[in-house]
């Protein structure tokens, strides 16, 4: 799954495929479940319930404008977090089933879960594997077109993440999915070689991670030079790298 998408019609199927070979995997693997654990078959189980309830969700917004309003914002957000919880789990079997094919549809998935609950008005509570996802995401696309819809995901999941989290409190832990996301978007906004992404994402970056700015912006100009970026990315990077690298060192 190499683009992002936010219908349950469009993610259906590669997922119902996908976890048709986990639970194969899982029955010729013999394993016996612990009682603490949830067995393939009844994630699947839980994922196609999850389907029809999207389905319905999705049924209810598009009515919503005639028919007053049935689905809330909430109710996207706590179907959401479901899904990324049940994603988790199901993540778990396919590394320890050894099922890469597997675990690439289900980081897709998280993504085109987060978009959709942004799409359908809804927040998203837990973002660390949807960073994760994304990230992964990130190294494994070259393509402009797959950076740029990279970037607009990022950008949609950010729009999209609970108050608590963007009020980034914990800035004790370099490891916190906000700090990881906003980096991201920007090395993403780069690679893409668009400066109106660029002067966004850095813009953003620079007055939601201060502290992080400054080294960002210098190892983004030796970036520059190993990569030999073409002229319009390396401005964009150098005015940046000069306002929050080379005039900060000078006073």
């Amino acid at each position: 799954m190499n683009t992002f998408i936010q219908t349950v019609e469009s993610f259906r199927e590669p997922l119902t495929d996908a976890l048709r070979e986990l639970v194969d995997s899982y029955q010729l693997a013999g394993i016996k479940v612990s009682p603490s654990e949830t067995s393939p078959p009844l994630l699947a189980d839980a994922f196609s319930q999850l389907m029809e309830a999207m389905v319905r969700t999705e049924s209810s917004l598009a009515a919503q404008p005639l028919a007053g309003t049935r689905v809330s914002g909430d109710d996207v957000s706590e179907l959401g977090e479901y899904a990324l919880e049940l994603c988790d789990q199901t993540l778990q079997w396919a590394t320890r089933l050894k099922l890469p094919d597997v675990q690439d549809t289900l980081q897709a998935f998280i993504i085109a879960m987060a978009q959709w609950i942004a799409r359908h008005g809804g927040q998203l509570f837990i973002l660390e594997p949807v960073v994760d996802a994304l990230a992964q995401s990130a190294n494994e696309s070259q393509d402009p077109q797959q950076l740029l819809g990279l970037y607009q995901a990022m950008s949609e999941i950010m729009e999209a993440t609970v108050p608590a989290i963007r009020q980034d409190l914990e800035k004790n832990n370099p490891g916190r999915p906000w700090r990881l996301l906003h980096l991201n978007r920007a090395i993403v906004a780069t690679r893409t070689h668009q400066p109106d992404l660029m002067d966004e994402s850095f813009a953003l970056l620079a007055q939601d991670l201060p502290d992080d700015a400054p080294r960002f912006f210098s190892d983004g100009m030796e970036q520059m030079d190993l990569l030999n970026y073409p002229t319009h990315v390396r401005e964009v990077m150098d005015r940046y790298y000069r306002k929050w690298s080379v005039n900060r060192s000078l006073h």
